[in-house]
């Protein structure tokens, strides 16, 4: 099932809102946490579930803003710029994430910070995805067009040997 990329768009930022919405429910995490992935273990889940929830919708809504912005490039399926594209992202949100734990400046919140988290998490599985297509493609092309290439040498020495 493919969806039209003004839908994509609507949920996306229907996503974000509803997170949005969500935070205004509750007050802010004031967590004194020692790296981001610490908050994803299950005591913090049953302490803070409505943090949480607003944590993974950010977090998929962060996810699916790069897909949606990369489907636009037409890019050959055996190049490898989108799943390096992705693949810096993640480290750049994860990397982001601890900082802003770490130091506490409060640039982001920390649901914001922790969505980061999740989200640069989530960007590896598309990441290894578009990887693996760009391998098979890659070697598909090269393997099919070697082929060709010794069927038309077959072909022109038989036609050859025939004259």
């Amino acid at each position: 099932m493919k969806i039209a990329k003004e839908y994509s768009l609507l949920i996306i930022i229907g996503l974000f809102i509803f997170a949005y919405l969500l935070d205004l429910a509750v007050e802010p995490l004031v967590l004194k946490l020692v790296s981001p992935y610490r908050y994803f273990q299950p005591q913090t889940f049953q302490q803070y579930p409505f943090s949480t929830v607003s944590i993974f919708i950010k977090a998929i809504a962060i996810l699916f803003s790069p897909l949606w912005l990369l489907s636009f490039f037409d890019i050959a399926s055996s190049s490898f710029f989108k799943p390096s594209i992705l693949l810096v992202l993640s480290a750049l949100l994860q990397l982001y994430a601890i900082q802003e734990v770490a130091s506490r400046t409060g640039v982001v919140s920390l649901e914001w910070a922790l969505s980061f988290t999740l989200a640069g998490l989530f960007l590896i599985f598309p990441t290894i995805l578009l990887f693996i297509r760009s391998i098979v493609v890659s070697l598909h092309r090269n393997l099919t067009s070697a082929s060709m290439q010794e069927a038309i040498k077959k072909a022109q020495q038989e036609s050859s040997q025939e004259k």
